[in-house]
């Protein structure tokens, strides 16, 4: 029998568990868009400012009265730092994903570790789909970012599918390969408010989110891809964990109200990925209560 320990329904209800990876054994490998640019303009990780903000990420969430959970570091796993793609809380129980890069496949043993047989709902066997491109609205409402370089049709349909039989609504978002994941262009921040490139999103999709009463903050092609600008983490209860570089979003979102915490963490977005790749939710109050 499952335990379902943990549980999320959104990606804005309060934060209070969260999976993370100490990047010790973290490098920029030329694996997406955003890390073969980075390494072409010679530029090299500097690993002791890389583990003093993720220390800052860290403390970010304890403030936030946020309990961290970690994997235990492994070498040859250089992304294992970015726990949200390799499984996914949801209201039934733990999904371990399908990864789609073939040095990012053994951390699904360590993965299955940390939860164990009793929190694991299902196991995505169908294409790739990753934790990246899943997000949860809100209660009832699911979307999948669909590229067909990290997650693709087989692996989105079969998510999906477990949702829509449970009553959910869930809509697939096709989008360019080279944005890796959906979480690099949408994330919600609020309840009903999110940060988007509206000019990459197709404009069926963002019609759709805004019938769904969401708010969609523009973020611009540079800001998404050259500082990760997107890629933050909601706390709920108004508050977000945005990169400190991102100085214009981060004007933009507390003119809406929100606090906003600010760790450095720019070491990271030059190898493609920020504080939302960075944390897996593994518990967050209800939005549904």
């Amino acid at each position: 029998m499952r335990a379902n320990r943990w549980f999320i329904d959104s990606e804005s209800g309060n934060l209070s568990d969260v999976l993370l990876c100490r990047p010790d054994h973290y490098s920029w490998i030329p694996s997406n868009d955003i890390a073969i640019q980075t390494m072409a303009e010679g530029q090299r990780v500097n690993h002791e400012v890389m583990l003093s903000q993720f220390d800052e990420l860290v403390d970010a969430l304890r403030m936030a009265d946020v309990a961290c959970h970690f994997l235990t570091p492994r070498s040859g796993m250089p992304y294992e730092v970015y726990t949200r793609d390799s499984s996914q809380t949801t209201p039934f129980g733990t999904v371990v994903t399908n990864m789609a890069r073939p040095e990012r496949r053994p951390e699904e043993a360590q993965v299955r570790q940390f939860y164990g047989p009793d929190e694991i709902w299902k196991t995505c066997t169908q294409g790739h789909i990753e934790g990246g491109d899943i997000h949860f609205i809100r209660p009832g409402l699911l979307v999948i970012g669909v590229s067909g370089g990290r997650t693709d049709e087989a692996g989105a349909r079969e998510f999906a599918q477990w949702f829509t039989q449970e009553g959910w609504t869930c809509r697939l978002i096709r989008f360019p390969a080279h944005f890796l994941h959906l979480d690099v262009i949408f994330t919600m921040v609020s309840d009903d408010t999110a940060i988007a490139v509206t000019d990459v999103l197709p404009d069926t999709d963002l019609q759709w989110l805004r019938e769904q009463g969401i708010q969609l903050l523009p973020v611009s092609y540079k800001e998404a891809m050259n500082d990760m600008g997107c890629n933050v983490l909601a706390l709920g209860r108004g508050r977000v964990i945005s990169p400190h570089h991102c100085t214009r979003i981060n004007r933009m979102l507390r003119a809406e109200g929100i606090e906003v915490l600010t760790p450095n963490l720019d070491q990271f977005s030059r190898g493609g990925g920020s504080v939302h790749c960075m944390t897996m939710p593994l518990r967050r109050d209800s939005l549904a209560t």
